[in-house]
């Protein structure tokens, strides 16, 4: 009974801050923001304590911020090259 309530408490907790933490973040913050809420969730669920919580947070943060900076990295790739086919169309006009 005691990993239940512990998964209800941490499962309430990670909806919240998604649901509140979204509407006043950039994109940065929000995907470090998702991964720190889902690392305390799984840390404290396979950890079992605060400890495992707190190790999963920061795991999961991490994670969050890395996934962020690659979607940005391909994102301007993509609009670089797109920029790079206009400049090249303009040259040939």
């Amino acid at each position: 009974m005691h990993i239940r309530d512990t998964f209800l408490k941490a499962l309430s907790a990670v909806s919240l801050v998604i649901a509140l933490g979204g509407c006043t973040m950039n994109e940065t913050a929000q995907r470090t923001g998702s991964g720190a809420a889902l690392g305390a969730l799984a840390g404290s669920l396979l950890g079992g304590s605060r400890e495992g919580a707190a190790i999963g947070a920061a795991v999961g943060a991490a994670g969050g911020y890395i996934v962020d900076q690659q979607s940005k990295r391909t994102d301007a790739q993509t609009e670089n090259a797109r920029l790079r086919a206009e400049n090249e169309r303009l040259r040939q006009q």
